[in-house]
């Protein structure tokens, strides 16, 4: 059959090269959440609780800002296209806060306070403006919904290498750099990576210039205004988007309190071996690249809602080993390592599946109210996605305050190591049941993604011979 006005859709270099955005993304994200808690009361000496408020507090700001940066990006339509201007413009600004965040200036009590508020809120909005157009970029790069998710298998596997500098190098860099308890080492290590980061998001941008252009077309759809309410109906109204936040929210939640509580659980309750830790960073590494071969045959059989059922009720049974030994006395290495491997191959591709099931129901709003709001909906998943760090951040410390945590003991009482042990594996298994339950309720099967495929290509111009065969 003949072709209409056909949209221009990347090619597989530009998947690859756009995907590169993640490992600056991943480094700034799990730098942050992996250290500032650490930074915040070692370096700054700020105390705990004061920093949980200032995570608390910058929630309430993203809040407002992540929507109305979602629909100021929906709106836009310039020569550098509708996504790229706001992460070229972006990225450079949030490498620098990158440096400030680890930056201990030689303030009063007060003072250095006041400085951590303002530092994490701005830094906060400065993610907003990079990490929303990113992640609702591949809703252009292609319309195959199955593609989508490969595209995002390949931006997770670079994101895996740079949590594999975070788990495995950032300490022996910081103590090559002059000492993790020394505020200089923190400020080298930050403007090396910022500015790197910097520097990667926009050639990330840069890559795509060709898919993400001016639209003439928008011109026309502008001249019709959309009420308060209509914009925000492709969150109010979409019944996709509410099972996929509370599936992926859950399992954040838990896996980053799980995450934050991996070297106390390796300290503690493994007997100081923190050196395992470097091979879950390997594994991780090694996962994400391989899953890029793997997931897009999959999720074509499967689509989204069963494969993120499937996985996480093995995420369930794959944590059972390192719960059991633990709850019986004794932690046996294997027992633990094959959980932390396993759940990482699951949360891996619960990930994958996830933020593509954001971008579908994005797709699934517009094809049910008339409404792009691609960014608007992507602002609910970094929302979410600052959200579960922060009061994960929150809850964890909370908790290990409660069960008598000391970090001038050499060992735990025997309530700390158990709650330790059960934030790692009963907090998780509880958030991959919410996530089973939720995606039960998600509208879309498989044959529900290709019908939407159908519709998008129809509205695009794009006219196949075989329509399901995708």
């Amino acid at each position: 059959m003949g072709t209409q006005k056909k949209r221009k859709e990347a090619t597989e270099a530009q998947y690859w090269l756009y995907s590169v955005g993640n490992f600056p993304n991943n480094i700034i994200f799990l730098m942050v959440g992996t250290y500032i808690t650490y930074f915040y009361t070692n370096i700054l000496q700020i105390p705990a609780v004061m920093a949980g408020t200032i995570f608390m507090v910058a929630r309430l700001v993203d809040a407002v800002t992540d929507p109305i940066m979602g629909m100021i990006v929906d709106r836009t339509n310039t020569k550098l296209g509708k996504y790229r201007p706001f992460i070229i413009a972006g990225a450079p600004f949030l490498g620098i806060m990158f440096v400030l965040l680890f930056t201990a200036p030689n303030f009063s009590a007060s003072g250095k306070i006041a400085y951590a508020f303002v530092t994490y809120i701005i830094y906060s909005l400065a993610w907003t403006i990079v990490q929303i157009p990113q992640l609702a970029l591949p809703a252009m790069l292609t319309n195959d919904l199955a593609k989508r998710t490969r595209i995002q298998a390949i931006f997770q596997a670079f994101g895996s290498i740079a949590a594999l500098v975070v788990s495995a190098w950032a300490l022996p860099i910081l103590n090559a750099l002059g000492g993790q308890e020394d505020a200089g080492a923190w400020m080298k290590f930050t403007i090396i990576f910022g500015a790197i980061s910097a520097v990667l998001f926009i050639l990330s941008a840069m890559s795509v210039k060709d898919v993400d252009v001016y639209n003439p077309d928008m011109k026309v759809r502008k001249k019709e205004k959309q009420s308060f309410s209509e914009t925000f109906s492709v969150i109010t109204k979409n019944k996709a988007l509410l099972c996929v936040l509370i599936a992926y929210g859950t399992d954040m939640f838990a896996y980053q309190i799980s995450n934050s509580l991996r070297i106390y659980f390796f300290q503690y309750n493994m007997g100081g071996r923190t050196d395992l830790i470097t091979y879950i960073g390997y594994a991780s590494t090694f996962i994400g690249f391989a899953l890029v071969a793997f997931i897009q045959p999959f999720v074509k059989k499967t689509g989204k809602k069963a494969g993120i059922i499937v996985i996480e009720a093995l995420a369930v049974v794959f944590t059972l080993p390192m719960l059991i030994t633990g709850l019986t006395g004794g932690y046996a290495i294997a027992a633990v390592m094959f959980t932390y491997i396993a759940v990482t191959f699951t949360w891996t591709i619960n990930n994958m599946l996830s933020r593509a099931a954001v971008l579908d129901s994005a797709n699934y709003a517009q094809i049910t109210t008339g409404i792009d709001g691609t960014a608007l909906v992507n602002s609910t998943f970094t929302f979410v996605n600052k959200c579960c760090q922060a009061f994960s951040m929150f809850f964890g410390g909370a908790i290990l305050s409660a069960t008598g945590y000391s970090a001038t003991v050499e060992q735990q009482s025997p309530e700390c190591l158990k709650a330790i042990l059960l934030l790692c594996t009963v907090g998780p298994i509880l958030g991959y049941i919410a996530s089973v339950v939720a995606m039960y309720f998600y509208p879309l099967t498989r044959k529900g993604e290709v019908e939407m495929q159908e519709k998008l290509n129809q509205a695009a111009g794009i006219v196949t011979d075989d329509a399901l065969n995708i």
